[in-house]
């Protein structure tokens, strides 16, 4: 039972992470953790969001050279 509440947690994160991402690369909006002040809990944020862009960037790569995804010309 607490595996699965871990397992969870973790792939939440990761959503959360990669969707934090996808905004950053659509919009240029990041959350600004300058305000977090703590030196150490600011570190372990910035690898958050690193954490979040090689999620995002290895998941569009997957989606590019997979024959399951089109480009669509809008």
């Amino acid at each position: 039972m607490a595996m699965g509440k871990i397992f969870h947690v973790a792939v939440d994160l990761t959503l959360i992470a990669g969707f934090l991402s996808g905004v950053k690369k659509n919009t240029g909006v990041t959350p600004n953790i300058g305000l977090i002040g703590e030196p150490n809990v600011e570190y372990y944020a910035y690898k958050y969001l690193d954490y979040g862009d090689y999620v995002y960037d290895n998941a569009a790569s997957f989606m590019r050279n997979s024959r399951f995804f089109v480009k669509g010309l809008y």
